[in-house]
C-alpha cells in the first residue's frame, strides 16, 4: 500500500469515527451497530459502483475498447451506463440511484415532504420523509436490485425506531 492509499485509509478511518462518536449518545448500542452498518454499507457499494461507472464511461469512449460507441454517443454513453450487466459482469453490486452516496448526501437535510427527482435511466419522484427514511429506503432499493442480498441488510428506522430523530 502506497502512502496516498495509507493516508486516504487513516481519513476515512477518522471521519467514520468521528460520525459513529456523534451519534453514540443518541442510540443504544444494540440499536447502533445497525445504522452505522448500513451507512458504512451504502457508502461501500455505491463507491465500487462509482468507480466502475468510470472505468465503464472511459471504455465507451476510447475507440480502441471494444465497448466504444463511437463519436457524439454523449446520450447512448449515459444509458448504457445504467445498463445493470456491466456492473455485475464485474462482481460490483447494483446500485439504483436513490441509494447511490453523492445522491443521499446531497439531499440528507432537505426539507421533510421535498420531492427530489431520482434519475436512474428514467426519471422518478421521490417524497423525502427524513433522513432515516431514505437510508431505509436506499437499502431496500439495493436489497431489491441484487437478489443475494434479500433479507440480510438491517434498516436503520427498524433498527432505531425509539429515536428516528437522531439520523438527521
Amino acid at each position: 500500500m502506497n502512502l496516498e492509499e495509507q493516508q486516504f485509509l487513516n481519513e476515512l478511518d477518522k471521519r467514520l469515527w468521528t460520525m459513529a462518536n456523534k451519534l453514540l449518545p443518541m442510540l443504544d448500542a444494540a440499536v447502533y451497530k445497525h445504522v452505522v452498518l448500513g451507512l458504512i454499507f451504502l457508502k461501500y457499494v455505491s463507491d465500487a459502483f462509482k468507480e466502475r461507472r468510470a472505468e465503464l464511461e472511459l471504455a465507451f469512449r476510447d475507440p480502441n475498447h471494444d465497448y466504444y460507441l463511437g463519436d457524439d454517443s454523449a446520450e447512448l454513453i449515459e444509458q448504457e451506463l445504467e445498463a445493470r450487466d456491466y456492473y455485475t459482469e464485474k462482481n460490483v453490486f447494483w446500485v439504483p440511484a436513490l441509494a447511490r452516496w453523492d445522491f443521499l448526501q446531497a439531499h440528507a437535510k432537505v426539507a421533510v415532504g421535498t420531492v427530489l427527482q431520482v434519475k436512474n435511466g428514467k426519471t422518478t419522484d421521490y417524497k423525502f420523509n427524513g433522513i432515516g427514511r431514505l437510508l431505509d429506503d436506499a437499502l431496500e432499493a439495493v436489497e431489491k436490485e441484487n437478489p443475494k442480498l434479500k433479507g440480510v441488510l438491517e434498516k436503520t428506522t427498524r433498527a432505531s425506531r425509539s429515536t428516528p430523530h437522531c439520523l438527521a
